[in-house]
């Protein structure tokens, strides 16, 4: 081998480097400022890295699935080839276990990007939508660890709607031209997120740390210094007060607390109380 091959050799198996050797944390949950005001926090504090947004379990997991799917279709079709012509060989592909190690490698080269040159002892990774693919995540990296920020599903599906009318007002209202009609959809896939996650914290209490936005806007210091203990990263409150001043900075929390009573009308809300009632309660929300 040349040195420089030696030297690409090397510099590859520096990529990942020790990078899983690290505190790995996904944040997910509450859409519209929740997730993004904690992630900017979290990114401020000089022991985390905090990036968004991926889109692991959502985008590349699956399109990279069908590319190796393809793969080992074709191979195996070559390799069958070979042995009915007697030819000695077998056939190319990669196990489930293979699979796993490419999928986790990816995100290790990704993280490695965001942190490079940082001494973090944490790296975090903000996409709200991973709140549904958590065995995935788990699979690939056994010992991550789950923030899941949570808000009034009510509060939230007004904020979506709101935020989904102004970026595609055509689309969106053909697909969904009522209020009651999006908040129905809504209002299940929220009590799904939300139980997907707490199911999570239940299995793994160690692992799991959920906030609720509502906290984090109108008393956010006990909070985040609760969530920067639970990263085992220092947790001073002058720490944590320069890392909430940061966040308010580039993303503004504006949670609305209430807003729902302004949109909902009775059947509207008695349809998400009949979906989502009993995990309202839950979080401490009043209904």
């Amino acid at each position: 081998m040349t040195d420089k091959s030696a030297n690409k050799a090397n510099d590859f198996k520096r990529k990942l480097g020790d990078i899983f050797d690290r505190d790995i944390v996904f944040i997910v949950g509450a859409t519209r400022w929740g997730t993004a005001w904690v992630q900017q926090c979290c990114d401020a504090h000089g022991e985390i890295c905090a990036k968004g947004e991926g889109h692991f379990t959502d985008i590349l997991f699956p399109r990279m699935a069908a590319v190796i799917d393809e793969y080992n279709t074709e191979a195996e079709k070559i390799g069958t080839r070979l042995q009915a012509a007697g030819l000695p060989g077998t056939a190319a592909g990669f196990t489930f276990e293979d699979v796993d190690c490419l999928l986790a490698t990816a995100v290790g080269l990704m993280f490695k990007r965001w942190s490079d040159g940082e001494d973090v002892k944490c790296i975090m990774e903000k996409t709200p939508e991973h709140v549904l693919s958590l065995g995935v995540l788990e699979r690939i990296i056994p010992n991550l660890k789950i923030v899941h920020v949570v808000r009034d599903g009510r509060d939230e599906a007004v904020s979506a709607w709101n935020f989904n009318q102004k970026i595609s007002s055509t689309g969106f209202s053909k697909k969904f031209p009522t209020f009651n009609g999006y908040s129905d959809v809504f209002s299940k896939n929220w009590a799904r997120s939300v139980s997907t996650a707490r199911r999570f914290g239940r299995a793994n209490p160690k692992r799991y740390f959920q906030v609720r936005a509502e906290d984090i806007q109108t008393n956010p210091a006990p909070e985040i210094q609760k969530l920067f203990t639970f990263l085992k990263v220092d947790a001073d409150p002058k720490v944590a007060r320069d890392c909430m001043d940061q966040a308010w900075d580039v993303s503004p929390l504006d949670v609305d607390s209430g807003v729902w009573k302004q949109k909902f009308d009775d059947a509207g809300e008695r349809m998400f109380m009949r979906n989502c009632g009993e995990l309202l309660k839950l979080l401490d929300y009043q209904i």
